[in-house]
């Protein structure tokens, strides 16, 4: 049997600068019940309330709500990448195995996360229970854990990688439970992006 067409493939983009403009108000009213409302209020009648469409001009693009939330999906994790690569970028200027380059990295990984927390918490807690979107959150995850191991250089090559899932493990929970995350009280983000820092730096620099 055939694999299905990747999520991006199921979307079939409007042509016409009038229904370019309509389906940015879809998608952007997509991101706003996800990060204001929950994945359980994602639904056609919502999103067209919010965007002030007709349901056709959801059904013209995508195949009801599962191919609406991929391209809501899309949508924004297009924007997310494009923010921690040029943060990345940013970090890999400085000279590798530095302390500079180890903070930078942890700071650009973690501001990301903090940055747009409201959409993936909301993100991460369904693909516990759909396993297209855990099969999809896992091979992100791997492909910016490997991009952090390759800042990462040291000695210990095992190094690398543990710091790179550790940092991407600390914002996942951080981002599901909060900030209070075994911890008796409150850990303000300042706080959080220290101590992951001082975490990569112990393993990576023996600081």
């Amino acid at each position: 049997m055939a694999n299905p067409a990747p999520e991006s493939e199921r979307i079939r983009p409007p042509m016409q600068a009038r229904s370019r403009k309509g389906w940015e108000r879809i998608l952007d009213a997509g991101i706003w019940i996800l990060e204001n409302e929950g994945r359980d209020a994602l639904t056609i009648s919502a999103v067209c309330a919010r965007a002030d469409v007709a349901p056709t001009a959801i059904y013209r693009r995508v195949d009801g709500l599962a191919g609406l939330f991929w391209a809501i999906y899309d949508r924004k994790m297009e924007a997310i990448t494009d923010s921690y690569r040029r943060g990345l970028s940013q970090a890999a200027l400085f000279p590798a195995g530095s302390r500079a380059r180890v903070d930078g990295v942890v700071k650009a990984v973690a501001d990301m996360w903090e940055d747009n927390v409201s959409f993936l918490h909301p993100i991460v807690n369904y693909s516990a229970s759909d396993p297209d979107m855990s099969a999809r959150g896992a091979r992100e995850s791997l492909e910016l854990v490997d991009r952090v191991a390759e800042l990462l250089p040291s000695a210990d090559g095992a190094a690398s990688r543990d710091v790179a899932r550790m940092l991407l493990q600390e914002c996942i929970f951080r981002a599901m439970y909060g900030d209070t995350w075994l911890s008796h009280q409150s850990e303000s983000y300042a706080d959080f992006l220290a101590r992951v820092t001082r975490m990569a730096e112990s393993r990576l620099l023996g600081a």
